[in-house]
């Protein structure tokens, strides 16, 4: 558990800013003057309601979320450029293709090479001639190939072979150690065989005790030799520190990796002129998406008619390009925001605003999802709830015109399931029942929300059919596994905001209560806790042979997702400033210069 202390010790780690020319948009929306809406404090049932709750009840707030720092991002779309950008790039993708297959290339080469591709954010192009070679180079070292392999080649080696759904065994490592069964010291002066290794432990599985060892060695001498270090090689060790690259989402690390490999001595200037062309296509294209989304958001003005709500939808957005960020799947990203959007707007009626007599009546009322029983409900929920209809009524029709039906009744009963687990909440925060800590566990399952944003994701996927739907429904063990990776990271992030805000008992609280822990302690333990989710999720994406590899590739990025916004014991979610605001300016403000 050493590893995982420094986090709570020493706070929130400062956002480590990345490596851009300027930081001149970012800066001109940090520096905003925000505005306060209120902080939504509880009310007594007797007065938050009256008689049959159909009076129209806007409750006075105090205090609260700032307003989102994105209501003025520029979005223009430059269509000229996309395409004079978009026939750059075929004859680059030609030449990178044919170094991919060329027969003459050692394994090595190749293995860097397609590491680099996947870093950069570009291994999207070349997914078939990529799996090819990862097959062959897996077949042939599958014996002893890599008994006289360097640490750096047999942790790259073990990273790309897991990454792809190969059982590389742990066990390639024992070579490293010495007769007393720790890695040896020889290692530690080796600055990127160290940093191979490092990015390999955090593919690890349930009893891998090397490496847990593996992290704790590599995390322990890199943030030593960190400050010793050149420039260049200083940058990519910080990152990675922060960021390691099976945890960070792919588009996030590919606007990092490609402003380090530019300064690298050894790059390939067709590779990196590739990456900054993909990136800016892409860039172009989420700006448009962006665009689309946010009219959706604004035709319905609750950020008006309901002013308790978090106004994140960039963030909803940024989620979005997390768990699918090629370009052949657009209609997927925007089902995955809307969704995401509307868990929020759910979320902070429930968690923030409505009486425990109101959310009863929501609950039963949407369970039923029928317009005719709208007329039961509060002004303000009513709002709320014509804006999920129409919200899935929409959705129904795009996936009608494909033929297929069943996705958006999924997708809709996945959300009415939410629901009932933010009711559950509900009653323990308003002292209803009083809940034990594995109440909590059980319960964030349902709320940690990785299903109802996946059936979003299938939903916006023509080639995901009716077996995908029926395959999540099961909760596979992924999905519960990263529902409750979110609700032990957000439970860190979120703790010091929701106990000033009157949120009790949290799991936190439980924990401490039942076994008598400090809160440090506690914090800590959740650390562990999530460190075990994320090993069933490595552990179920290499096993898990029997689903389709983007459905459970939806699933690990949604994990991916969670470590960016929380990793840093802050809800960087809600507090968007210190979290998701820097991060957000990099990817959908600033593009790459060519």
């Amino acid at each position: 558990m050493a590893a995982f202390i420094s986090v709570l010790q020493y706070g929130p780690k400062e956002i480590l800013q990345l490596p851009l020319k300027s930081h001149g948009h970012w800066n001109k929306y940090q520096h905003k003057q925000h505005k306060f809406r209120g902080l939504c404090h509880r009310v007594p049932m007797a007065a938050a309601t009256t008689g049959d709750c159909s009076k129209n009840i806007l409750r006075d707030m105090k205090g609260g979320h700032r307003q989102s720092l994105w209501t003025d991002i520029p979005l223009s779309f430059d269509a000229q450029g996309q395409e004079r950008h978009a026939e750059a790039v075929q004859p680059l993708k030609e030449e990178v293709r044919r170094t991919i297959t060329a027969t003459h290339s050692k394994p090595k080469d190749k293995m860097m090479l397609i590491d680099t591709l996947e870093r950069l954010g570009i291994g999207h192009y070349f997914e078939q001639e990529i799996e090819e070679q990862i097959e062959q180079i897996f077949k042939f070292h599958a014996g002893d190939g890599l008994i006289e392999s360097d640490l750096f080649t047999t942790a790259l080696y073990f990273r790309l072979f897991r990454q792809h759904g190969y059982d590389i065994p742990s066990s390639v490592f024992d070579k490293f150690k010495d007769k007393d069964n720790k890695f040896s010291k020889n290692l530690i002066n080796d600055i990127e065989g160290l940093l191979s290794l490092y990015e390999a432990s955090y593919l690890q599985y349930h009893g891998e005790d090397i490496l847990d060892e593996a992290m704790a060695f590599t995390k322990h001498h890199l943030t030593q030799a960190k400050p010793e270090l050149a420039s260049c090689l200083r940058e990519k060790v910080s990152w990675a520190l922060d960021q390691p690259i099976h945890r960070v989402t792919e588009f996030l690390e590919a606007r990092y990796y490609i402003s380090i490999y530019e300064k690298e001595g050894s790059k390939n200037e067709q590779l990196l002129k590739l990456a900054k062309l993909n990136f800016n296509i892409l860039q172009s294209s989420y700006k448009k998406e962006l665009a689309d989304l946010l009219k959706w958001w604004n035709e319905f003005n609750l950020n008006s008619k309901l002013p308790y709500l978090r106004d994140r939808l960039v963030g909803c957005y940024f989620w979005a390009v997390g768990i699918t960020f090629e370009p052949q799947h657009s209609s997927s990203r925007l089902a995955v925001a809307k969704s995401i959007a509307i868990m929020m707007v759910i979320n902070d009626t429930y968690d923030s605003y409505a009486s425990l007599e109101e959310l009863f009546l929501f609950t039963e009322t949407l369970k039923r999802w029928n317009v005719k029983e709208i007329e039961k409900l509060p002004e303000y929920l009513k709002v709320v709830y014509s804006f999920l209809l129409r919200a899935y009524e929409d959705q129904d029709r795009e996936v009608s015109k494909q033929g297929r039906p069943y996705a958006v009744s999924y997708a809709t009963e996945a959300m009415k399931q939410l629901a009932v687990g933010y009711l559950t909440k509900a009653k323990w925060y308003k002292g209803q029942e009083m809940p034990r800590f594995e109440d909590h566990i059980a319960n964030g399952v349902i709320v940690g929300g990785c299903d109802a944003i996946l059936s979003a994701c299938y939903m916006g996927m023509e080639s995901a059919s009716e077996e995908a739907f029926d395959w999540l429904k099961t909760v596979p063990k992924i999905v519960a596994a990263s529902n409750n990776l979110v609700r032990f990271m957000n439970d860190i992030g979120s703790y010091e905001r929701e106990q000033r805000t009157g949120q009790f008992p949290t799991s936190v609280d439980c924990y401490m209560l039942e076994n008598g822990a400090s809160k440090q302690e506690t914090l800590n333990k959740f650390l562990e806790f999530a460190e075990d989710a994320w090993k069933t999720v490595n552990k179920e994406w290499v096993a898990n042979a029997c689903a389709p590899k983007p459905l459970m590739k939806a699933a690990l990025n949604y994990s991916r997702c969670v470590h960016v916004t929380y990793g840093g014991g802050l809800d960087g979610f809600t507090n968007s400033e210190k979290g998701l605001g820097p991060y957000i300016a990099a990817l959908f403000v600033d593009p790459i210069d060519i």
